[in-house]
């Protein structure tokens, strides 16, 4: 038998073991949908638009823009 095919699915366990071994730390993997690379890319986007601005006007722009992100 190859290692993948000795490998269990999570998801094909009970909710009951799948709890009790996220006790112990076994979880399944995170997926990102948003790359590592696509977030630098975007923030580098971002700056540029508020580049002729200070920094301590662009920390106030983009606290701003959390904010309303937030709501």
């Amino acid at each position: 038998m190859t290692a993948a095919a000795k490998r269990l699915n999570l998801e094909d366990l009970p909710h009951a073991v799948r709890s009790k071994l996220a006790k112990q730390g076994i979880r399944k993997p995170r997926v990102q949908q948003f790359s590592k690379d696509a977030v630098r890319e975007n923030a580098l986007k971002v700056l540029a638009v508020i580049a002729h601005l200070t920094q301590a006007q662009r920390r106030r722009v983009l606290a701003h823009a959390v904010s309303v992100n937030g709501v």
